[in-house]
């Protein structure tokens, strides 16, 4: 069975890291884009797309969004988000300009890696640098909820009346 491509997405050459992973509406549909900055690649790519991304297409469609791109803080792709600890270089040699292009290209942008607290301790100030960066593009970071310490939930699981919040930054 031969598989379909679904929407593009951009790899690392030894596909360790994947740094952009875009999808568009069904039936072509116009409308804004939509961009999610989230946690850390699992297993969608090109052809396939995990349960995360599943809602957040579900996400942009009940919300005439046209395109869907989506972006993480760790590039480093894997199921577990443990394995964060022991990746040599779990951001990515490549992320940041890739969040950037995101951000720019984003008509609107959602924070979504959720609490800090499941990451190793080494690697939770990394949203800090991803939310400067988006301060300096002026791109202002929306979120579906606010966790615990004012972290932006993550998408995996969405109701169907989703909240639209500014997102506010903790300290």
């Amino acid at each position: 069975m031969t598989k379909q491509f679904i929407g593009p997405a951009i790899f690392s050459p030894c596909r360790a890291y994947r740094y952009r992973l875009e999808r568009p509406a069904p039936e072509g549909r116009e409308g804004p884009t939509l961009a999610f900055i989230m946690v850390n690649p699992s297993t969608a790519d090109e052809q396939n797309d995990d349960q995360t991304i599943r809602m957040v297409r579900r996400f942009g469609q009940r919300h005439g969004y046209g395109k869907i791109l989506i972006g993480n803080i760790f590039a480093f792709r894997s199921r577990d988000i443990k394995a964060l600890q022991t990746a040599i270089d779990p951001v990515g040699p490549d992320n940041d300009s890739h969040l950037e292009r995101i951000m720019q290209e984003a008509d609107r942008c959602y924070a979504a890696w959720g609490t800090e607290n499941k990451l190793p301790m080494e690697l939770r100030g990394r949203w800090r640098q991803v939310a400067d960066m988006a301060e300096g593009l002026e791109c202002e970071l929306f979120c579906l909820d606010h966790l615990a310490g004012d972290h932006p939930r993550h998408p995996q699981i969405l109701k169907y009346a989703d909240p639209d919040l500014a997102w506010r930054r903790p300290a």
